[in-house]
């Protein structure tokens, strides 16, 4: 069963407005991950494919990372905390970040197989815990982490510092209209000049880095659904957002109109991606692998023989998938018996 990463409960206080550099706390609290020969088998919630084809790096439980050049063998990474990982981004084939809970921000420059403390706070502000959900950097320098209850960092040095960036503004916006005034910031993808982010209750923002007031940083985007999105990808010129109960909705006009997605399911959707041949795949909860063809408004399920979650997928190359969830990383390839 795919853990519930935040359970939320509703609370109206405004988030600090804080703008001093925050470093990572001078004595950490973390403990190094445990070596297993079963690091690969357990929960993995997230992945990344590196670039020049140098491997795959995926990330969860107990603090667990685990690196392969093949997606065949799997190796151990050093981990400097043993909570539970979230995300993980890579700028290119040697620089990488992952985050997870207790706010923690990992760092690696040698591909994922070694990595650093760079920040943790397990009480964001003085308030409450706040996992970190999300990280993405622009370049070696800019990067910016999202998490639970509106909490946004931005770097500016490569994260030996990072900022917590104000969501009073936007408080007050989805104050004003009745709306969770401090959503999970579940996704965190760019967007043009933009950052496009895909949350619960059906917040979906674009926050503008550059925006000189912060009235102006944050834009509400018309949301399709209600209920939470644990998700949103570009493929192409096609914006895909997808979440709680088996929804997924398609936008071609950059999320100024959206189009729902049938899949026939009511598991929740965690990830998608393409394949080769145009293919669009949709992982989710309980075992759910659904395709959808190019053009079409419905998907297409996978028959796998499980309810094994998945949270995370890469393209190895043709239809040939690597799964990453509740049971580790498994490979499948799309269209063959199972």
């Amino acid at each position: 069963m795919i853990l519930n990463i935040v359970k939320k409960s509703r609370k109206f206080i405004a988030l600090s407005l804080l703008t001093c550099a925050l470093p990572a706390a001078a004595v950490s609290i973390q403990k190094p991950a445990l070596m297993s020969e079963l690091s690969s088998k357990v929960l993995l919630t997230d992945s990344e494919k590196l670039a020049a084809d140098a491997g795959y790096v995926g990330v969860g439980l107990y603090g667990h990372i685990v690196y392969s050049k093949d997606g065949n063998t799997w190796n151990q990474a050093t981990s400097p905390v043993q909570i539970l990982l979230t995300n993980v981004f890579f700028l290119n084939e040697n620089l990488g970040w992952a985050t997870g809970h207790d706010a923690v921000i990992l760092h690696t420059k040698d591909g994922g197989q070694n990595w650093q403390l760079q920040y943790e706070d397990p009480i964001p502000g003085g308030d409450i815990p706040k996992p970190l959900l999300d990280v993405y950097f622009s370049d070696e320098n800019n990067g910016f982490a999202s998490g639970a209850y509106g909490l946004m960092l931005k770097t500016v040095d490569g994260g030996e510092n990072w900022q917590m960036v104000s969501t009073e503004a936007l408080y007050e916006k989805l104050m004003d209209l009745e709306m969770e005034p401090e959503p999970n910031f579940n996704s965190l993808i760019p967007f043009g000049d933009k950052l496009f982010i895909a949350g619960e209750l059906g917040t979906i923002l674009l926050f503008d880095p550059a925006a000189m007031d912060e009235e102006s940083r944050w834009t509400l985007v018309d949301s399709p659904y209600v209920g939470s999105y644990f998700g949103a990808k570009t493929i192409g010129d096609d914006l895909y957002i997808y979440g709680l109960r088996g929804n997924v909705y398609h936008s071609v006009d950059t999320g100024e109109s959206w189009k729902k997605i049938e899949t026939g399911v009511v598991t929740n959707i965690y990830d998608c991606l393409a394949l080769a041949d145009g293919d669009v795949v949709f992982l989710g909860a309980g075992g759910t692998i659904l395709t959808l063809s190019p053009g079409e408004t419905s998907t297409k399920k996978q028959a796998y023989p499980g309810f094994d979650g998945f949270m995370s997928g890469q393209l190895v190359e043709g239809n040939e998938l690597l799964l990453f969830g509740s049971a580790g990383v498994k490979k499948l390839t799309i269209g063959a018996s199972q």
